[in-house]
């Protein structure tokens, strides 16, 4: 019998010190206000979990177990809330496509199973894994002097997978060096946007989706410019997936 748990891979992780970074902008509602955050050390993948890290959870066979899913998630899973459409939630969404590209970013997963995904590996490799929160995330991407984009102040379409590349689709994870954070992160403007572990609040008379709201970050292919700041703060209900939608863990206790 195949061991499929030791096909499981946290991959390379970042060291991020401790350290007050300004969080925001002034450029869209979402972003304010502007502040100086603390965080104390941590540790993130430098690129998103892929399709071979996530197909271990699932050859598994132990992805149905309730241990590593959440009471919110748990019910998710069990369609006893919404699926928004899923047919098969054992899977992400166009798993059958997305199993020819082993190295690319797994996309079409709900907040839930990225964090069961977590859940599962930290037990298999005895760590604490989770998903970053969203002020980890905006620090590791754009480090201490509040730039805009990983690599510095001006957008560069050459060096990110977002819409002005006009590839419109995913590309390996980290495959593109030059969309690479001050901490040495790869894959914070674009390619695929990342599930994190914090609640959006949404601003007063705001439309949006019915439910709790997650908060997402990074641009993707599918987002132009302005959505793939490092401030920028996209919001989605925890059950919601997406073909440029994955995440990246963090590791040890928040």
């Amino acid at each position: 019998m195949i061991d499929y748990t030791s096909k499981a891979s946290i991959g390379l992780v970042k060291n991020i010190p401790g350290g007050t970074f300004r969080m925001g902008s002034r450029f869209h509602p979402r972003e304010l206000p502007v502040r100086a955050v603390f965080l104390p050390e941590f540790q993130i993948t430098h690129a998103p979990v892929t399709v071979s890290q996530y197909a271990a959870f699932i050859e598994s066979g132990e992805l149905a177990e309730k241990q590593w899913w959440s009471d919110a998630g748990w019910a998710w899973l069990n369609g006893e809330s919404d699926g928004w459409g899923r047919e098969n939630r054992r899977i992400p969404d166009g798993w059958e496509a997305q199993k020819a590209r082993d190295f690319h970013p797994v996309v079409g997963v709900c907040a839930y199973e990225a964090e069961a995904y977590c859940a599962w590996l930290s037990a298999h490799k005895n760590k604490t894994l989770r998903l970053p929160s969203e002020a980890e995330w905006e620090y590791a991407a754009r480090g201490d002097d509040g730039r805009p984009f990983p690599w510095g102040e001006v957008f560069d379409a050459q060096l990110a997978n977002t819409s002005e590349k006009e590839i419109f689709d995913s590309l390996d994870a980290g495959s593109l060096p030059g969309d690479c954070s001050p901490f040495g992160v790869l894959d914070m403007c674009g390619n695929v946007q990342q599930w994190t572990a914090s609640a959006y609040i949404p601003q007063p008379n705001e439309p949006v989706p019915p439910g709790t709201l997650r908060v997402a970050r990074g641009g993707s292919f599918n987002d132009s410019v302005f959505g793939s700041r490092t401030s920028y703060r996209h919001a989605y209900p925890s059950g919601f997936f997406y073909p440029f939608l994955g995440f990246r863990m963090a590791l040890g206790s928040r």
